[in-house]
């Protein structure tokens, strides 16, 4: 069984969401998760912020899991209805 080379890992897919989430949310983005959700408040919260935007800037850092909580954290505040991939 071999894979296309071209399918986009789901890394790859949820910096796209993020980066569009962000884009939606606007350029205080950080301060309104933190405002809108209590971990997102804390010192944890705010390394794990950072760490997805430096994921955005360079792919091969950031963890999926990471991503993955912001990503839905900021398109809950953007009003974004994402349909799950199976």
């Amino acid at each position: 069984m071999s894979f296309d080379s071209t399918v986009s890992t789901i890394k790859e897919r949820l910096l796209e969401r993020f980066a569009h989430a962000k884009g939606q949310v606007g350029p205080g983005w950080k301060d309104q998760l933190a405002a809108s959700y209590e971990y997102f408040n804390t010192r944890q919260g705010e390394a794990v912020m950072r760490s997805v935007s430096q994921a955005h800037s360079n792919p091969k850092r950031g963890h999926v899991d990471r991503i993955e909580m912001v990503t839905i954290a900021l398109e809950k505040l953007a009003n974004i209805q994402n349909t799950p991939t199976v």
